[in-house]
């Protein structure tokens, strides 16, 4: 543990104190607060289970997490996880008012990540294309945008019309199957290896609300694992995956996600564009380009 006061002011004077990691209530409280101040931020991602599986490797460390405090008010905290050299930093998210505390937690926490004791070399975070704040004060410490992916979605207003001439079945569950999803991209050829073991680290991260398997007959012929962010009620597509064979039904296998989503309270939708390249599915669907996903590294 570590507890420092800061000088800073703002206003009437104040006394900020500075806390390492101390436990699970702590856990609790940053994903409160990050859902909190995230959720008037177009977009913004339903959080991952990254911090908790980052604080069972043998990577972690309680310097990775700084809170600030005023009295005991959690005014603002900056996190990362790793593995190796590379490091996912977070932003030094604070409230409003509290903006002059931000360097300082980065300085801790970035401090922390690149130190000879740590050894972070590849850094990296990503945001949406609108959140110019974020992507800024990123760019002024350094970070270059390396790549920029396209989200196409639609906002669920209504019912999707699915036709009477379904020529597939399916199945909702409330959790989602990696080998499955797998299965698929391999029979497809789609992936490698090394891609793969990436996305399977990546998707035990992920805390999926709701997945859909589509068949024909007993043939497993595609799955989509969503999101949902109930406190804005925003929701994410983050596995994708049909038979090349049957792509002929990939426009009503969305249709028949889309209602899903809504059916449980959804009223945004995103999926990545590399999933969807169809235009004439797009126009169709009605999906169009709401958001950029912002990917900015810094090597040290």
């Amino acid at each position: 543990m570590c507890k420092v006061k800061s000088n800073w002011k703002a206003g009437d004077k104040m006394s900020i104190t500075y806390k390492y990691f101390e436990g699970e209530n702590v856990l609790a409280l940053q994903y409160d607060f990050w859902r909190k101040i995230t959720s008037t931020l177009p977009f913004a991602w339903k959080p991952t289970m990254s911090p908790i599986l980052f604080k069972e490797q043998k990577e972690f460390d309680p310097r990775s997490r700084c809170f600030a405090y005023e009295g005991d008010d959690l005014i603002g905290y900056m996190s990362f996880t790793g593995k190796g050299d590379f490091v996912s930093l977070g932003y030094p998210w604070v409230l409003s008012g509290y903006e002059g505390i931000q360097d300082e937690l980065f300085e801790r926490v970035y401090g922390f990540a690149v130190s000879d004791e740590y050894g972070g070399r590849i850094l990296a975070q990503r945001f949406r294309e609108q959140w110019k704040d974020q992507i800024l004060y990123f760019e002024a410490k350094g970070f270059e945008i390396t790549n920029e992916s396209k989200l196409i979605g639609k906002y669920l207003s209504k019912v999707e019309s699915t036709e009477d001439n379904i020529e597939f079945s399916w199945k909702v569950s409330n959790e989602f199957i990696f080998e499955d999803w797998r299965s698929i991209m391999e029979e497809n050829d789609e992936v490698n290896e090394a891609q793969i073991k990436m996305m399977e680290e990546y998707y035990s991260s992920v805390d999926f609300d709701f997945s859909i398997s589509f068949f024909n007959e007993e043939q497993m012929i595609g799955v989509m694992g969503v999101t949902l962010r109930e406190d804005t009620n925003y929701s994410e597509v983050l596995s994708f995956g049909i038979l090349q064979e049957f792509k002929i039904h990939k426009g009503k296998m969305i249709c028949v996600l889309m209602n899903e989503a809504r059916s449980r309270g959804a009223e945004t939708i995103i999926f990545h564009a590399s999933d969807i390249p169809e235009g004439d599915i797009q126009k169709e669907l009605g999906l169009s380009e709401l958001t950029k996903d912002v990917m900015m590294v810094k090597e040290v």
